[in-house]
């Protein structure tokens, strides 16, 4: 093989192109794909690397609704208020957990308990038969919010499939933390 004459050609070939697409050489764009509809946005990644599904707008809407929903008293409603974002991201992570990885909750967790990285069962997906296995489960009420104590608010979460009636319900704990914070102990 001849190299000198190699890198000549490729020189010569890449001078030209700019040239002839400059001069509007009809080659070069009959090359070009056809201008069709406009496409739509790629689709996110279905499926994190850390077994998260994609959640949806409409999804976290309905978190939020749920969590500014009805409470049994002003009390409690004014620890769901002040606890509302650590809720929030835990119940958006929670419904998109696709793989039995529960150290994904752990940025929420009380210290002393995490929650188990390999064998996790508490996912509501686990107990859904026919869900897509590749979406998030949407919120359909937070509700039997109960304060404890002082320090101690419990609440359950029922969860759905979008396509199916199944459902699944989880119960949670959060506890006030020393410093304010409130962290989930289950």
């Amino acid at each position: 093989m001849n190299f000198k004459r190699t890198r000549t050609t490729a020189a010569a070939l890449a001078s030209t192109v700019p040239l002839a697409l400059l001069a509007g050489c009809s080659f070069f764009a009959s090359l070009q794909p056809a201008p069709g509809p406009a496409a739509a946005p790629a689709p996110p990644a279905v499926v994190s690397r850390e077994g998260l599904a994609p959640i949806t707008g409409e999804q976290v809407e309905r978190i939020r609704e749920a969590i500014g929903g009805k409470t049994p008293s002003p009390a409690v409603a004014k620890v769901v208020r002040g606890a509302s974002p650590t809720i929030e991201s835990f119940v958006r992570t929670e419904g998109c957990i696709t793989e039995r990885n529960g150290a994904v909750l752990n940025p929420f967790a009380a210290p002393g308990r995490l929650f188990d990285g390999t064998g996790f069962q508490g996912g509501p997906m686990a107990q859904m038969q026919y869900h897509d296995k590749t979406a998030c489960v949407t919120v359909k009420r937070i509700q039997k919010w109960k304060m404890v104590s002082p320090k101690l608010l419990r609440f359950e979460v029922v969860y759905v499939g979008d396509d199916g009636e199944e459902h699944s319900i989880r119960r949670h704990e959060l506890m006030r933390q020393p410093k304010g914070g409130w962290l989930f102990t289950r």
